[in-house]
C-alpha cells in the first residue's frame, strides 16, 4: 500500500546529515514508497524518521503503520515537518498526532544529542491538536460567543475561532485555561493510534508483528530479526533489495518475500518463503536455515 505521506527531499536529506553528525548509522529510502524514509541506529538506539512537507499529511493509517515499525524494532519514531495547518513549524515545538510526535528540524537534533525523545522534552514545549467540533459544542452548551470564551479564558478570539476550525494546534497552557473557563476537558488528539497498534501474536518463542506496508509486510523476532515482504513487480523487488543489503550492513536481519508457491528460491538474492508455511515456524533457526537454502 502506498503511504499517503508526502516527502520532503531537503528535509530528508537534513534529518540524515543530522543523524550522521550524531554518529547514527543511518539507512534511507529512495525511489520506493515506504512509511518511513530513515532508519538509524547508534549502540542499540533504533530511530525511525519519516518526513513530510505538511503534518496535515498524516492519516491514521500513516500513524498505525509507524506505530507498529516502532513497536517491532523497540525504536523512537518520529515524523518531521516543515509546516501545518499551512503555517512553519514553530522551533522546539512538538506535538501528536494519530500517535506520533511530530516535530521540526531543529528539534530532531535536541533530540539527538539528549539521548531520548523523554529527555530531549524539557527542552521544548508539547502541542496538542484539540477537537474543534467539541471546543465550539461546550462553548454553545456554555451561551458563551467566541468574544466572551476569550474574556474568561485569557485566549484570544482568533486562537480560539483557528482552535475550533482545526486550523493551529493548541499550547497546554491555553488548553488549560479554556478546560477552566468551559469548567470541561476537551479531546485531544493524544496517542490516537499507538493505544490501537498490532500486537504481535506468539508462535512458541517466536512474535509475530503485523506491521502492514512495504518493504516490511511483516517481522518475526525471538533474539534476532527477521522481516517478509509481500510479492512485487521486478522492478520494486529490485529496489527492495538493493535497500536490504544496505539495511543489513547496519541491522543484520534476514528479510524473506512471500509467495502463494515455491516456483523462485530467491528474488534478486532474497529468499523466498511460502505464505502458508510462515506459522508453521517453530524458532528462528528454521528460517536461518531456510534463508541459507535460498540465497
Amino acid at each position: 500500500m502506498r503511504s499517503n505521506l508526502g516527502s520532503s527531499k531537503a528535509n530528508k536529506e537534513l534529518c540524515e546529515k543530522l543523524m550522521e553528525r550524531a554518529g547514527f548509522s543511518c539507512v534511507s529510502v529512495s525511489n520506493f514508497h515506504a512509511p518511513f524514509d530513515i532508519i538509524a541506529e547508534k549502540k542499540g538506539r533504533v530511530i525511525i524518521i519519516k518526513s513530510v512537507s505538511n503534518i496535515d499529511s498524516v492519516t491514521p493509517e500513516d500513524g498505525m503503520a509507524l506505530a507498529n515499525l516502532s513497536n517491532f524494532f523497540d525504536a523512537e519514531a518520529y515524523v518531521v515537518g516543515e509546516t501545518y495547518k499551512n503555517t512553519k513549524m514553530e522551533e522546539r515545538k512538538v506535538f501528536t498526532r494519530h500517535g506520533l510526535s511530530c516535530i521540526s528540524d531543529d528539534t530532531v537534533e535536541v533530540m539527538l544529542y539528549n539521548g531520548s525523545f523523554k529527555r530531549a522534552r524539557k527542552f521544548f514545549s508539547e502541542n496538542v491538536e484539540i477537537n474543534g467540533s467539541e471546543l465550539k459544542r461546550l462553548r454553545k452548551l456554555s451561551g458563551m460567543s467566541m468574544r466572551q470564551l476569550s474574556k474568561n479564558s485569557g485566549v484570544s478570539v482568533d486562537s480560539i475561532y483557528r482552535y475550533e476550525h482545526g486550523f493551529t494546534s493548541a499550547s497546554p497552557e491555553n488548553l488549560v485555561k479554556l478546560e477552566s473557563a468551559l469548567s470541561s476537558k476537551l479531546e485531544v488528539a493524544h496517542h490516537l493510534a499507538a493505544s490501537s497498534r498490532s500486537a504481535p501474536q506468539e508462535n512458541g518463542s517466536i512474535s509475530i508483528f503485523d506491521i502492514g506496508r512495504e518493504p516490511f509486510n511483516k517481522g518475526f523476532k525471538e533474539k534476532n530479526r527477521f522481516e517478509f515482504a509481500e510479492l512485487a513487480d521486478m522492478r520494486t523487488l529490485k529496489k527492495w533489495s538493493e535497500f536490504y543489503a544496505k539495511f543489513n550492513e547496519i541491522f543484520d536481519d534476514v528479510q524473506f518475500i512471500m509467495t502463494d508457491d515455491a516456483h523462485h528460491e530467491n528474488i534478486f538474492g532474497i529468499p523466498t518463503i511460502k505464505k502458508s508455511d510462515i506459522y508453521s515456524i517453530s524458532d528462528e533457526q528454521e528460517l536461518y536455515d531456510i534463508a541459507a537454502e535460498r540465497s
